[in-house]
């Protein structure tokens, strides 16, 4: 059992082939229905994916990324840079397929993410739904609650630069 936890973790980014990573993102969310139904959504379809790719492809500050172990994809991410603001960078979502979750892999995923931030002063994460497993995670990785961007939408942030001590 302790064998698999050795294997590392390898970020791959989308938007070189859409055609063909369209179906491994499809996989991760086939892998994850719980998440879907937590945030009220049906289970995308690929060509919902296929799409939501291309959008994502257009966008210059929008970087996603599959998450590998091996040869299956496991997880899938998603951010965007200087948003809200310069400076800052927000985590769209880290899903880790519901067969490998509660082995670290959402922590190494976010440990690489925010080694890739450099320059970025802030990493904010946005929890959608009533998501008790999400708040949680965020809280135990350094983030504190910022505010809720409607109904169903909590902001998380976390500083990425070294602190500088500021007295008040």
């Amino acid at each position: 059992m302790g064998g698999m936890r050795t294997l590392s973790l390898e970020l791959r980014p989308l938007g070189l082939n859409l055609e063909e990573e369209a179906p491994l993102v499809h996989q991760v969310y086939r892998g994850s229905p719980g998440y879907f139904t937590l945030i009220g959504m049906e289970l995308p379809t690929l060509e919902d994916v296929l799409q939501d790719l291309n959008t994502l492809a257009q966008d210059p500050r929008r970087r996603a990324f599959l998450l590998f172990q091996g040869p299956e994809p496991l997880g899938y991410l998603d951010y965007k840079l200087h948003y809200p603001e310069e400076g800052d960078a927000t985590l769209s979502l880290l899903l880790i397929r519901e067969d490998h979750q509660g082995q670290g892999l959402g922590q190494r995923a976010l440990a690489h993410l925010v080694e890739g931030l450099a320059g970025m002063e802030r990493l904010y994460a946005v929890v959608y739904g009533n998501n008790p497993r999400a708040k949680a995670f965020f809280l135990a990785q350094g983030f504190r609650y910022v505010k809720d961007g409607g109904p169903a939408i909590q902001w998380y942030v976390r500083p990425l630069s070294p602190h500088r001590f500021q007295p008040r």
